[in-house]
């Protein structure tokens, strides 16, 4: 599995993420103004926890990013909420608490105890990896890519490489 991240930073207007895969082929978008993290969060968590059936894991095997921005019922069939794979649901869970937290908490939120609360009232399942070592790891990591972005120029991209068996 492998994908080239690179998101280009622009100011005042929104950034571009662009996915390579390792055949060339390419996906892309532009993303919301000030929402890079999500998409920063998730890489830190894919890479972490070796997640192949979540956001980039679903790119890498050929998905667009465009598909996962149409309406819910709109998305190919493989990509509709009740279709996807249970880990790119909790994935998404876990991505939007960690964002929460770097932006509005400064790391008080136990995004262990509320993950486990959402992913139970969902009927979600998660690996069970994902324990508060792992999710300090993931802050940490999150954090360190955050401070890389905030130093870019305007037109400079933050590369990451989403690789593993």
């Amino acid at each position: 599995m492998y994908l080239k991240i690179q998101i280009k930073k622009e100011v005042n207007k929104p950034s571009t993420l662009l996915c390579t895969r390792r055949d060339g082929s390419i996906t892309y978008s532009k993303i919301q103004i000030d929402f890079e993290i999500h998409d920063i969060a998730h890489y830190a968590v894919e890479m972490q926890l070796q997640l192949k059936n979540a956001f980039y894991g679903l790119l890498s095997r050929g998905y667009q990013i465009c598909d996962f921005l149409l309406p819910k019922d709109e998305r190919p069939k493989e990509l509709q909420p009740q279709n996807l794979p249970s880990e790119a649901l909790a994935t998404e869970h876990l991505v939007n608490l960690l964002t929460i937290d770097f932006m509005q908490t400064d790391g008080e939120m136990d995004i262990s105890k509320m993950l486990e609360d959402i992913l139970d009232d969902n009927g979600l399942s998660f690996p069970e990896k994902v324990k508060k070592e792992k999710i300090t790891s993931i802050q940490k990591e999150l954090v360190d890519l955050m401070v890389q972005w905030n130093k870019l120029q305007s037109g400079q991209s933050l590369e990451m490489v989403f690789e593993f068996e």
